[in-house]
């Protein structure tokens, strides 16, 4: 796990020796290489790619605005219709059509 530097370092340490201990609503995280490394965006390209992915992913659930998530959409990886790695957590509308919901819902 490789993360932005960030003000929440000593919280984000504690959740990844939790997930390995106590573990998450999937159950125990085994296969965490290493603690998380925190690293300062500016000096790597991953990041920084990294950090425009979840911008692009915030401004469209966020604030609807689709002009970065748009670009990127078809990357996500898709198995049997199902898109994996994005997911759209929200009750107020049960016939979401974006993206990750559709995918889900078979349509």
């Amino acid at each position: 796990m490789i993360l932005d530097e960030s003000a929440h370092e000593t919280t984000l340490q504690a959740m990844a020796r939790d997930f390995r201990t106590l573990g998450t609503k999937w159950g125990v995280i085994r296969n965490l290489a290493d603690s998380p490394l925190f690293l300062d965006s500016r000096a790597s390209r991953v990041v920084q790619l990294a950090d425009h992915v979840a911008y692009a992913v915030f401004r469209r659930y966020e604030v609807g605005d689709t002009q970065y998530f748009d670009i990127i959409a078809h990357k996500f990886d898709t198995a049997d219709g199902v898109v994996h790695g994005l997911v759209h957590h929200q009750k107020e509308n049960p016939k979401c059509m974006c993206l990750a919901c559709r995918s889900r819902h078979g349509l």
